[in-house]
């Protein structure tokens, strides 16, 4: 069995270390990888999504998993949701966040060529209508990742707190969000890049303050991204459409969720944007 086959094959489960690292730094990226041919599948799907959705530019797409076209008009596929449901990633999530999962999110963020948009330093959490709030976002590579391409970059410990920063502001269509995280929050000479293989999985804490630079490379650089909840915790749709009068795209009052895992254990609603 080659090196390749044998990371592909490897446990889903953590070693100590890894545990010890997504504790301090707030991400990890385990030791399996998802196989070659699962990834060739989720670049045949991304072509297809994008020719369905021409209309639509590649920096940011919203709910790909979504048929009904979701809060961007999006002509998805179940495809995604079943990528965004391998054995391999809920198990990982279950030792991270527990037995009871909700999904409630995906995007598709483009990175395409010479023109692919930075994301400003941020906290996810900043936008999401769950209490308490909790997420895992899960990050997965279509290419591999240099140095070049636009990595996403992370600050080490920034979760730790479980606090939510204030954010700005900023103008600018060259950006995927313009909210931002005000700089006395973050020290910029501690981030450290996400420098991973087509293949590998990030795992990474809601309250980690992360971002990335531009894509100025003559190759795209395409991540999937999912996002899972405990089941312990409440999707809050009215108060996600309040949220989303200031983003609209977002359509954080019309997610649907999925219990992927286990019981829900705080009433959510199951029914709203299926």
């Amino acid at each position: 069995m080659t090196a390749a086959q044998t990371k592909a094959t490897a446990s889903p489960h953590l070693s100590e270390a890894e545990r010890a690292q997504y504790r301090e730094k707030g991400w990890i990226v385990p030791r399996w990888e998802l196989p070659a041919a699962l990834i060739a599948e989720m670049r045949r799907e991304y072509a297809d999504l994008l020719a369905r959705n021409s209309h639509v530019e590649s920096d940011i797409i919203l709910a790909p998993h979504q048929t009904n076209g979701g809060s961007m008009g999006i002509k998805g596929s179940e495809k995604w949701l079943e990528f965004a449901t391998h054995p391999k990633i809920v198990e990982t999530a279950q030792e991270l966040i527990g037995d009871d999962i909700i999904l409630w999110g995906t995007t598709l963020f483009g990175k395409p060529a010479r023109k692919g948009k930075e994301t400003p330093w941020h906290q996810d959490g900043e936008y999401y209508p769950i209490r308490p709030l909790e997420t895992l976002t899960v990050w997965i590579p279509l290419e591999d990742v240099t140095p070049e391409n636009g990595p996403m970059r992370f600050i080490p410990g920034s979760h730790k707190k479980h606090e939510l920063y204030s954010h700005s502001w900023v103008e600018g269509d060259d950006k995927t969000i313009n909210l931002v995280c005000d700089t006395e929050h973050y020290d910029e000479a501690t981030a450290e890049s996400l420098i991973i293989r087509a293949g590998q999985v990030s795992f990474h804490d809601v309250y980690m303050i992360h971002g990335s630079k531009p894509n100025r490379t003559d190759h795209p650089r395409p991540a999937f991204i999912i996002r899972l909840m405990p089941a312990t915790c409440f999707y809050d749709h009215a108060l996600g459409a309040e949220t989303g009068k200031k983003h609209p795209a977002q359509g954080y009052g019309i997610r649907p969720l999925y219990l992927i895992s286990g019981q829900d254990r705080a009433n959510n609603n199951f029914s709203i944007g299926h």
